[in-house]
């Protein structure tokens, strides 16, 4: 069984300045760029391929218009990683750009049905979320010093951020060999895994584990001297199971790190759950899913012990995106109208002779 480590560092900074804005209407732009560290290896075109191929896909899956630059290194020692800016907003900024995406995009009702029922859980007594800066560039539409990147051209975390990277992802000895049709190979798996997380889904999504206290430290004053309840945007969805599966799922919020507690995601106020969460400790993310016998795992899973399926609309992790704020990549009213109408000119023309992650 491999585990997924992901390193997270904290921009504390101005987040007061920061306002929504509208930007273009394009889809999501994930650019890498490929560290020494790996293009020196023996298969860097193999892992090369395979971070094109991830990265491909999440960027055809949402379209969420921003950039979003990570660099890719190697480390032999580990499976797969990534380190993150992050900073805080509050709650009520939160759920108001919830609300103007869910307004702006009515065809994600993923969004609609997790907003509706977001002050049933934690987010009935959270006071801030803490989220990457690409998250809350891209994902949620702010800008300001809070939210630029954080990380250096070499790769270097710098405090007051303005960078060039969102991210740095590690990848080490993952396979690149196919997984067969209809799945991931090994390295696309794991770099799925850690692109969610660097856009704030995943393991980055939650703050179970960390110190409250330690964490509003981190808060511009005076809200750093007042005790506060710091949430991810996955925390939002946690609630308890009262079987050993999420058959049990209730309505009661849950928070917590022991290893007995059974947390699943729901975006209906836990009436429904779409899965299990990872409560394993020993520095696994709460933030991921777990792995439950006999399913196939999910590139989102903690625990990674073979191949995942593609990434697709049809996968968990593109629900847990779209109730994070995320949107599928469909295409305008315009070119739906075009589409449309050349799919009605086609029949048109059969009938003058005698319509597919």
């Amino acid at each position: 069984m491999y585990q997924f480590f992901d390193l997270v560092r904290i921009s504390a900074i101005g987040l007061s300045a920061a306002a929504l804005v509208t930007g273009p209407a394009h889809a999501l732009l994930i650019l890498p760029t490929f560290d020494s560290s790996l293009t020196t290896q023996s298969n860097a075109a193999a892992l090369e391929s395979a971070i094109d191929t991830a990265v491909a896909t999440i960027d055809g899956l949402y379209s969420n218009p921003g950039t979003v630059q990570v660099l890719f290194d190697y480390n032999g020692a580990v499976l797969g990683q990534s380190q993150d800016g992050e900073n805080f907003v509050t709650m009520s900024q939160y759920v108001s750009q919830l609300t103007t995406d869910s307004a702006a995009h009515p065809s994600n009702t993923v969004l609609s049905t997790a907003l509706a029922n977001i002050s049933k859980g934690n987010g009935a007594t959270a006071t801030y979320v803490l989220g990457t800066t690409a998250f809350l560039r891209v994902g949620l539409g702010f800008t300001g010093p809070g939210v630029t990147p954080c990380y250096n051209a070499g790769g270097t975390y710098v405090g007051g951020c303005g960078q060039t990277y969102d991210a740095v992802i590690t990848i080490g000895g993952v396979s690149t060999a196919t997984g067969g049709a209809g799945q991931n190979s090994q390295a696309v798996s794991v770099v799925e895994h850690e692109v969610d997380e660097v856009l704030g889904g995943g393991g980055t999504g939650t703050t179970i584990g960390q110190s409250q206290s330690a964490l509003a430290a981190e808060l511009p004053s005076p809200a750093n001297q007042q005790p506060q309840f710091i949430v991810g945007p996955t925390d939002l969805y946690r609630y308890h199971s009262t079987s050993s599966t999420c058959a049990g799922v209730t309505s009661t919020p849950s928070y917590s790190t022991s290893t007995g507690e059974i947390a699943c995601y729901s975006i209906d106020g836990g009436t429904s759950a779409l899965v299990q969460m990872n409560e394993a400790g020993n520095g696994s993310d709460y933030g991921d899913f777990a792995t439950t016998s006999p399913n196939i795992p999910y590139i989102q899973d903690a625990y990674y012990p073979g191949t995942t399926n593609d990434y697709s609309a049809l996968s968990p992790e593109f629900t847990m995106m779209e109730s994070l704020g995320y949107d599928a990549n469909l295409p305008e009213p315009s070119s739906l109208a075009l589409i449309a109408g050349a799919i009605g000119g086609l029949g048109w023309l059969r009938r003058r002779r005698a319509r597919a992650v």
